[in-house]
């Protein structure tokens, strides 16, 4: 059985098919998807979405890019939501400094909005005991200083690991984990291949990111929590190993993460 740990199953793209799409995992061996949220809105939508289906749970919190919208009360806000047996984890949290103007004041102040806004998640997971999502673009170096910051006491995640080799090593270092996508599936990924097949097989989850990063031969369309059969099948040939050896162990990395009570 696979989990997908890392989707937007609230995202309007499933509106018209969101029942069908999670029954379709289900048929194709995906025993468990965590949707993940990008702002106190999606969260409380994610949320809605794991109490209904016995196959979902959730991760909550404010994704970098949307931290300037942040509430002044946020982790109050978050404290209610993330007390509910569904949550498993905060996040998407993180810094993502990609397309930001350069060398300009209207840069340096999102800059300091997203490292305020994801220190106070961090400190927050802490406080309540619950892993980390990652969500890190064009930001390494400050991403690792925050995180240093707490000596990485909280458990994390980097969601769609793209990074080289040599990144890898400086987040299992900290004791951290990644998460690969269907990105691995794309010729012109070779960071993120060459990773798949360093990761130590106690490290590393699979995920879609869906709607987003479908793999090949869906690249261009609709991702869904079943194309994470297809990061598992690539990885596998990626690694010579048995597709079924990289399901469990990918799979039992993920339960013990996010501590599922089954």
């Amino acid at each position: 059985m696979l989990i997908d740990t890392h989707a937007h199953l609230y995202f309007s793209e499933f509106s018209n098919d969101r029942e069908e799409v999670i029954t379709r995992a289900k048929a194709e061996g995906v025993d468990r998807i965590v949707t993940v949220a990008t702002d106190l809105d999606s969260s409380r939508s994610a949320l809605a979405l794991a109490q209904k289906h016995p196959s979902l749970a959730c991760a909550v919190g404010i994704h970098p890019k949307n931290a300037h919208a942040a509430p002044p009360d946020l982790l109050a806000k978050l404290e209610e939501i993330a007390a509910q047996p569904a949550v498993v984890a905060i996040g998407e949290i993180g810094l993502d400094y990609y397309r930001l103007p350069p060398d300009s004041e209207e840069a340096e102040r999102e800059k300091a909005s997203q490292r305020r806004i994801f220190r106070d998640q961090l400190a927050f997971a802490r406080e309540k005991g619950l892993p980390v999502i990652i969500h890190q673009r064009s930001s390494w170096e400050d991403t690792l200083a925050i995180l240093d910051e707490t000596d990485n006491v909280v458990r994390c995640v980097f969601h769609c690991f793209g990074e080289a080799p040599e990144r890898l090593r400086e987040l299992l270092r900290r004791g951290h984990f990644v998460s690969f996508t269907g990105i691995v599936t794309f010729s012109n990924a070779p960071l993120s291949r060459a990773s798949a097949q360093a990761v130590p097989m106690d490290k590393f989850f699979l995920e879609t990111d869906c709607p987003y990063l479908a793999p090949v031969p869906y690249r261009g369309k609709r991702c869904e929590p079943w194309h994470v059969r297809l990061v598992a099948e690539e990885i596998a040939r990626l690694r010579k190993q048995p597709v079924s050896e990289i399901g469990e162990v990918s799979s039992r990395n993920a339960r013990a993460f996010f501590r599922f009570a089954d």
